[in-house]
């Protein structure tokens, strides 16, 4: 008789796994890939079938909420730095779970990778061939929008989605 089906994918499965042994307060360097798919209750070739490493967890799941950010971005015919921030700020609001996890887990990763999506959806060429002005002030609002993102994460959301992307829209356009 076959195995009965997964109701989700092995994917988010594995996802689930990786934060729930980061909230039981984990360090992320000591989680082994066994104790992963111990946790999601599937193989060792389950997880070499869809990553190479638990940072590929995190950036794929992360391409998930990207593609979300851009959907929510789309639905509001908002073209304004504004309506970039407002569907960010949704977004990860929508993903705050995930994005805190990943945060916990790598500080300096979780940076990186958010201002690296920042850069590849709003430039047409990489910012290393910039003028230092145009990459500092971009790099700084950048990040700006990303610590006061995270800490509004870290507080649960505590103002609106809207009053939080208005307070950042006026913070990096001083």
């Amino acid at each position: 008789m076959p195995k009965e089906k997964r109701p989700c994918k092995v994917t988010a499965l594995i996802c689930e796994a990786l934060c729930q042994l980061i909230e039981e307060k984990r360090p992320y360097e000591d989680i082994s890939l066994q104790e992963i798919v111990d946790k999601a209750g599937v193989c060792r070739n389950s997880f070499y079938r869809n990553y190479h490493s638990k940072e590929d967890i995190f950036k794929e799941k992360f391409q998930e909420v990207c593609a979300e950010s851009g959907q929510v971005f789309v639905s509001t015919h908002e073209l304004t730095r504004y309506g970039i921030i407002l569907s960010i700020a949704t977004t990860m609001a929508r993903n705050r779970s995930f994005l805190l996890c990943f945060y916990e887990a790598d500080p300096k990763l979780y940076f990186e990778t958010l201002i690296g999506q920042i850069e590849a959806s709003n430039t047409t060429k990489p910012l290393a061939s910039v003028e230092p002005e145009v990459y500092y002030t971009f790099a700084s609002q950048a990040w700006v929008a990303i610590g006061v993102l995270t800490e509004w994460l870290q507080r649960g959301c505590d103002l609106s989605n809207e009053k939080i992307s208005k307070m950042i829209d006026s913070i990096i356009t001083r």
